[in-house]
């Protein structure tokens, strides 16, 4: 073998040596030549989204303008009720009898109806760790408690009728839009109301829906939160909504009253057993009116 093939053979032989002890993280030296040890590259892998949907309803479409509850001609598939812990977990076309528990937070629960059989308090409800979406959703039957409850919630074209409980119990950071809340079922001797705001009524939004919880000792919205908060911690906002019914249509108890509630641009329908409003002097009213424009008393 002459000098020069032995050369390139010693050559190739270390290109081989730098490559894996290179890739081993160790500094390799050919010819004068330094080759920096490079840390191994890092893959972040996101964890894959739960999707629990149902084959029967299709594929997600958009709701109709205007439209409030689970779509009338979609398919539905049946299932008990679900504690839901995986995050961004979407539940998409079912029938629950029971209700969900949702222990994982931005789940979103859509195109569905939730129906209680009096084993579940709520139908849908967040634990400490949960928030969840809830889209053309229909609630209804005997839930213990309510339909919705607990912290970190929205729901947008939601439709609650014929429950037993209460209709939604909004805590921190719950909104509720476009929806309707009609229809009780309430047992004789107990009071229900369409919406309550619970916990410590921080940061809350009622806006846009029809609520009407009927005659009866019960309100459209009662403001019952268990603490007082200041000003600069979050609004409850009251906004653009049709109400009626209940022995007052919107009442907010003592004490423990908030101190920043604001109720604005509300029509009242004229069923309200004693009054449409009794609330703090502290509450902020602005353009509220009986639906056919007369103004309301001074509460």
């Amino acid at each position: 073998m002459s000098r020069a093939t032995g050369r390139v053979i010693a050559r190739a032989g270390l290109g081989v040596a730098t490559c894996v002890l290179a890739a081993a993280g160790v500094v390799v030296a050919t010819e004068g030549t330094t080759f920096p040890a490079l840390p191994p590259p890092t893959v972040a892998l996101t964890p894959a989204v739960a999707s629990l949907e149902c084959a029967a309803a299709g594929p997600y479409e958009a709701p109709a303008r205007g439209s409030v509850g689970v779509p009338a001609t979609l398919r539905l598939c049946p299932s008990a009720a679900r504690t839901i812990t995986s995050p961004g977990a979407v539940l998409d076309g079912w029938e629950i009898r029971g209700g969900v528990v949702v222990d994982a937070p931005e789940v979103v629960v859509r195109r569905s109806r939730v129906v209680g059989d009096g084993t579940q308090p709520f139908g849908i409800v967040t634990t400490p760790r949960g928030s969840v979406r809830i889209e053309d959703v229909t609630l209804t039957g005997d839930f213990a408690e309510a339909a919705i409850g607990g912290d970190r919630w929205s729901g947008e074209r939601v439709e609650i009728t014929r429950v037993t409980g209460d209709g939604a119990r909004l805590g921190e950071s719950a909104r509720l839009r476009n929806s309707t809340v009609h229809e009780f079922a309430t047992p004789p001797g107990r009071e229900a109301s369409a919406l309550v705001i619970r916990g410590t009524g921080q940061d809350v939004l009622v806006e846009d829906n029809k609520l009407d919880v009927g005659p009866g000792g019960g309100s459209a919205v009662l403001l019952d939160p268990d603490e007082a908060l200041g000003r600069d911690e979050g609004p409850i906002v009251i906004r653009g909504n049709t109400l009626g019914g209940g022995r007052y249509t919107v009442r907010e108890d003592e004490p423990g009253a908030p101190s920043d509630v604001r109720i604005s641009g509300n029509r009242f329908r004229r069923d309200a057993v004693e009054a449409p409003l009794r609330v703090s002097r502290r509450a902020v009213l602005e353009d509220n009116s009986y639906l056919d424009g007369a103004v309301l008393p001074d509460w």
